[in-house]
C-alpha cells in the first residue's frame, strides 16, 4: 500500500508547478510588453491568485476525489458539464506540458552535445519514468526542488533590489489592451490550483493537509513572484552585467561565474517538477472518468504505485508528436501556451460558477463572481479563432452528449 504524504510534501507538489516555467519566462515577457505597468499587473494577478487558491482548495475539501473540482461541477451542473470541464483540463494537459519541456531545453541544454530535439525527448522520457514512481517519492523530490528554487529566486531578487536597483522607471500611459494582454500572459502563473485535487486520495488527513498546504504555498508563490517581478523591472542591468532584464541576471549576485549553470539547473528542475505534477494529476483525472465508464475502462489500469500507466503512455506519445511538430515548424511554444491557457481559463470559469452556487455566504458569492468576471475578461484577449473553435466543440458536447448520458443512466 502506498504511503500518503503530509502537508509539507504536498506543498512541494503545489509550489514547484505553479512557479514552474512561468517564473522564468513571464517577468521578462510582461515587462517588455507592459513596461511601467508590469508590476501592477503582477500585483493584480497575485491577488486574484490568492482568491483562486482559496476557492479551489475549498471546493476540493467539499468534494474530494481524483476528479478534483470536477466533482463540485457535477454536483451543481450535472455529469455532462463535469465531462466538459474535465475535457478542458485534459486538453490543457495535452498542450501545456510540451511548452514546459521546450522552455527547459531553451535554458538548460548548455553543453550543446545534444541537439534540441534529442534533449527535449530525453527530458520527456525522464518525466515518463518518474511518473511511474510513487507519489511519496515524487512529493519528496518536488519539495526539495521547490525549496531550492524559492530560496534562490527570492535571495537573488532581494539582492538585486537592495544592491543593484534603479527606480527611475519611465512612466507610460495606461493602455487597456496592453494591460489585458499582460494579464493573459500572467494567467500561466496561476495554472496549477485546478489540478491539485487529483491527488486527494494520496494525502494524509485531507482537511488539514489541504488547508495548511494551500495557505503556505500561496504565501510562498506570491512572495517569490512579486520579488522576482520587481527585480526584473527595477534592477540595473548594467550594474549586474546583463545585456537584458531577465530572471537569469538576478541569480548572478548569488552564483557569480556559475550563474549560467545554476540558472540552467534551476529552470530544468522547475520545468520537470511542473510536468510531473500536471501530467500526473491529469492522468488521475482521466482515470477517474474511466472508473465512471465515461472513458474506456482499460485506461484505468495502474501500476502498484497507483500510476495510470496507459494514460501516461498515451500522453507521452501525444507530447512526442507535438515536439516533432514544433521542431519542423508547424507549431510553436507560444501557440501551445495560448491553447493551454484557454483550456485552463475555461475550466476555471466553470469551477467558479459552481462555487457561486455552492457557497452560502454572500461575501463569498460576491468574491467568486468578481473573480469569474476578471477571468472572463482575461479570456477575451485570447485568439478569436481559438475561442470560437473551442466554443463550437463545447456546444456540440453539451447537446450531442445528452442522449448518450440518458441512455447510459
Amino acid at each position: 500500500m502506498n504511503k500518503k504524504i503530509g502537508w509539507i510534501r504536498f506543498s512541494g507538489l503545489i509550489i514547484g508547478p505553479i512557479l514552474g516555467s512561468g517564473i522564468i519566462l513571464l517577468p521578462t515577457m510582461v515587462y517588455e510588453k507592459a513596461g511601467f505597468w508590469s508590476l501592477p499587473a503582477w500585483v493584480l494577478i497575485s491577488v486574484l491568485g490568492l482568491f483562486f487558491a482559496f476557492i479551489f482548495s475549498f471546493l476540493t475539501l467539499l468534494f474530494p476525489g481524483e476528479a478534483g473540482v470536477s466533482n463540485a461541477i457535477e454536483y451543481v451542473f450535472g455529469k455532462l458539464v463535469k465531462i466538459l470541464s474535465a475535457g478542458y483540463l485534459i486538453g490543457a494537459g495535452l498542450f501545456g506540458p510540451v511548452a514546459v519541456l521546450l522552455i527547459a531545453e531553451r535554458y538548460a541544454n548548455l553543453s550543446g552535445l545534444l541537439s534540441s530535439t534529442t534533449f527535449t525527448l530525453i527530458s520527456l522520457l525522464l518525466c515518463t519514468c518518474l511518473l511511474m514512481m510513487s507519489i511519496t517519492s515524487i512529493g519528496r523530490a518536488a519539495l526539495v526542488l521547490s525549496s531550492v528554487a524559492a530560496i534562490l529566486l527570492v535571495s537573488g531578487g532581494a539582492m538585486a533590489l537592495i544592491y543593484h536597483s534603479k527606480f527611475d522607471v519611465v512612466r507610460q500611459p495606461f493602455e487597456f489592451s496592453v494591460f489585458g494582454n499582460a494579464m493573459l500572459l500572467l494567467f500561466w502563473g496561476l495554472v496549477g490550483w485546478e489540478v491539485i485535487g487529483s491527488f486527494s486520495g494520496e494525502i494524509k488527513d485531507p482537511k488539514h493537509t489541504y488547508t495548511k498546504a494551500a495557505l503556505f504555498s500561496a504565501f510562498i508563490i506570491t512572495t517569490v513572484s512579486l520579488v522576482v517581478a520587481g527585480a526584473v523591472q527595477f534592477a540595473d542591468i548594467d550594474s549586474l552585467g546583463s545585456p537584458v532584464a531577465d530572471v537569469a541576471m538576478i541569480i548572478k549576485p548569488i552564483a557569480g561565474g556559475l550563474n549560467t549553470y545554476v540558472f540552467g539547473g534551476l529552470v530544468f528542475a522547475l520545468c520537470i517538477n511542473t510536468y510531473l505534477s500536471f501530467v500526473g494529476s491529469i492522468a488521475r483525472l482521466a482515470a477517474s472518468l474511466a472508473d465512471d465508464n465515461i472513458l474506456p475502462r482499460v485506461l484505468n489500469r495502474r501500476t502498484k504505485n497507483n500510476s495510470a500507466y496507459i494514460l501516461i503512455a498515451i500522453m507521452t506519445l501525444v507530447h512526442v508528436f507535438q515536439i516533432l511538430l514544433v521542431k519542423i515548424g508547424l507549431m510553436t511554444m507560444e501557440s501551445l501556451v495560448a491553447v493551454a491557457d484557454v483550456f485552463f481559463l475555461l475550466n476555471a470559469l466553470v469551477g467558479l460558477l459552481a462555487a457561486m452556487v455552492i457557497f452560502e455566504r454572500r461575501w463569498l458569492k460576491i468574491c467568486t463572481g468578481v473573480l469569474a468576471a476578471c477571468f472572463f475578461s482575461i479570456l477575451l484577449f485570447s485568439s478569436s479563432l481559438l475561442l470560437v473553435t473551442i466554443s463550437l466543440i463545447s456546444f456540440f458536447v453539451l447537446f450531442a452528449g445528452r442522449p448518450y448520458l440518458t441512455v447510459a443512466d
